[in-house]
């Protein structure tokens, strides 16, 4: 099915301004330890899984596209929210929303590849077949854009559809600004781990406060440091 007429008006207007000349996509410093080379390159295809905790580090890692003037578009991404995106630094007027019915999902996708630096999309629920997936990850790689796809990490003896050039699972740890019956939340650890092709067989972790109390994003340490410096502090 086509693409609306709609989007691809709003791609036209947009298409001229989209990062061109870069092959890596900024990042916030505090995602580094995560990420080879220190940004996204174009081109790649990544899996962030963890339900709303996936959400959080997926705007976290893409706000700086953002805020360089970049462009991103997300498919189908459930309980999407433009205001926890703004809180961790996503400049949403340069975010795209756009629902897709099943029958036009590849194409609207294919449309957005290269009109825009980031396409996030949610996992599909119908079934797409793997000769689509590697279509979208070849297009991407030729015209430059970064694929995200939020969903659960694929199981155990099963084979995934898409290639991920890095994976990341995401496991909320504990909320902030709570006290007895008072107070409001302010922020959320969350404890990451970066797998695939790109990490070079080793997988790399990290423990983040996104945001934390003050509003920043943080880098708190090594999860299993971390978790040893609080079972010391509960002993004692």
């Amino acid at each position: 099915m086509a693409v609306s007429a709609e989007l691809r008006a709003q791609l036209s207007r947009i298409a001229p301004v989209v990062l061109a000349a870069e092959q890596i996509l900024p990042v916030p410093e505090v995602f580094e330890p995560l990420l080879p080379g220190g940004g996204l390159q174009r081109g790649w295809t990544l899996q962030v899984s963890g339900d709303s905790s996936a959400r959080a580090l997926a705007w976290g890692l893409l706000g700086g596209v953002t805020t360089a003037g970049g462009w991103i578009a997300a498919v189908n991404v459930p309980g999407i929210s433009l205001a926890a995106a703004q809180e961790v630094g996503v400049a949403v007027e340069r975010v795209l929303v756009v629902s897709s019915p099943a029958e036009s999902w590849a194409a609207t996708i294919g449309a957005l590849i290269g009109a825009v630096d980031v396409v996030v999309f949610g996992a599909p629920r119908h079934r797409v077949t793997p000769s689509e997936h590697r279509r979208m990850a070849s297009r991407a790689r030729e015209r430059g854009s970064v694929l995200v796809e939020l969903g659960a990490p694929v199981p155990k003896g099963r084979d995934s559809q898409l290639q991920y050039d890095l994976a990341f699972d995401v496991q909320p740890v504990a909320w902030s600004g709570l006290g007895e019956g008072h107070g409001c939340l302010l922020g959320r650890e969350l404890d990451v781990t970066a797998t695939g092709r790109r990490v070079g067989g080793r997988p790399r972790t990290g423990r983040f406060a996104l945001p934390g109390e003050l509003g920043t994003l943080d880098y708190l340490g090594p999860p299993a440091e971390l978790a040893d410096v609080r079972s010391i502090r509960s002993v004692r």
